[in-house]
């Protein structure tokens, strides 16, 4: 007999999220407690993951099933995460989703369709997947084999098509190719939020401050899909300020630097924001590519130009900031240290 949901499989992996209402548990035997489940690895909860999420937010004996790590990257086809694992925690608790099963990969990779079902869904009433939903080793079990089995173990299936935004079919990999290239605009078309990146403040050179560009920095996470170098327009969420900014992502090339950076400055705000506290930096689009400047002036008066083209554009990043906040809880995203 498989172990009580409530109680934890493992109970070293079994924790509570955020205010407590989100639980996260690591399965290896029997689903049990939970009545509807969406399969899914929801890597980046774009439009069409929210669709498949919405059966189950806010239910009480629903939850989400998922697989640690997800599969692209057990086995070696992702490198890089539109969302990490704290940040879709923050969206599940944020939708209203109390419970996240996550199936080890490991464990379950190499088992037939027939028997991954038996094994983990006795007790589900409902399932939710989408169309393109595959499962089982090999990824051979699909939705005829899916539907054919909760015919025989009456069990209720609910399959939604795939969403589309301009006729084009809403996934990650489109994301990601899309912020791989700059193209942010279209990404958050696909997301239904801006990207972002977080992470704790870091020291830089205080070259910006002596040039009257303070910038507040953050070094680019591994976990996260990288955009080009270039500079930004966007927003700054923190704990001491939030609104539009500018960013520039690289090398600094005018002055040399080594390492890789992203660097926001808030036009006219000096912002004591301390090392290590948590900040996010959402994107609205890709401004200009970086450059090597002949010397600091000519730097700072392209950035001034830039600082004109984020007044413009400062409603509609406003927008953004709050259509994010809308799926993300601030306190999950920025915690107080």
């Amino acid at each position: 007999m498989g172990n009580s949901w409530f109680l934890g499989c493992w109970q070293d992996k079994h924790r509570r999220v955020g205010d407590g209402a989100l639980v996260v548990t690591v399965v290896d035997d029997k689903i049990e407690k939970v009545v509807t489940i969406v399969f899914g690895g929801f890597e980046s909860i774009h439009l069409g993951h929210r669709r498949l999420l919405s059966h189950v937010s806010g239910v009480n004996d629903g939850g989400v099933l998922t697989f640690e790590p997800l599969p692209k990257e057990a086995l070696g086809y992702s490198e890089s995460r539109v969302l990490t694992d704290d940040e879709r925690l923050c969206a599940f608790e944020s939708m209203g989703i109390n419970q996240i099963i996550k199936l080890p990969f490991e464990k379950i990779k190499d088992l037939e369709p027939e028997t991954f079902l038996s094994r983990y869904l006795e007790d589900v009433q409902t399932i939710v997947v989408g169309e393109n939903f595959r499962f089982g080793r090999n990824a051979v079990g699909d939705i005829s084999l899916l539907k054919q089995w909760c015919q025989l173990n009456r069990k209720n299936l609910i399959v939604e098509p795939l969403v589309s935004v301009d006729g084009e079919i809403v996934s990650t990999k489109a994301i990601k190719n899309y912020i791989h290239h700059g193209n942010m605009e279209r990404a958050m078309k696909l997301l239904g939020y801006p990207y972002f990146i977080r992470g704790p403040r870091v020291h830089g050179n205080r070259i910006g401050s002596k040039i009257g560009v303070p910038t507040v920095n953050l070094h680019w996470s591994k976990q996260k899909t990288r955009p080009p170098y270039g500079v930004y327009d966007g927003f700054l969420l923190s704990n001491q300020w939030s609104g539009p900014a500018l960013a520039s992502f690289g090398k600094a090339p005018t002055f040399d630097r080594k390492d890789v950076l992203l660097e926001i400055y808030v036009p006219g705000i000096d912002l004591n924001i301390g090392a290590g506290e948590i900040v996010l930096y959402g994107f609205h689009r890709f401004v200009r590519e970086e450059k090597k400047f002949p010397d600091a002036t000519s730097l700072v008066q392209q950035i001034r130009e830039d600082e004109n083209d984020l007044a413009k554009d400062a409603p509609l990043i406003e927008a953004e900031m709050n259509q994010l906040l809308l799926l993300f809880s601030r306190a999950c995203l920025l915690p107080s240290r």
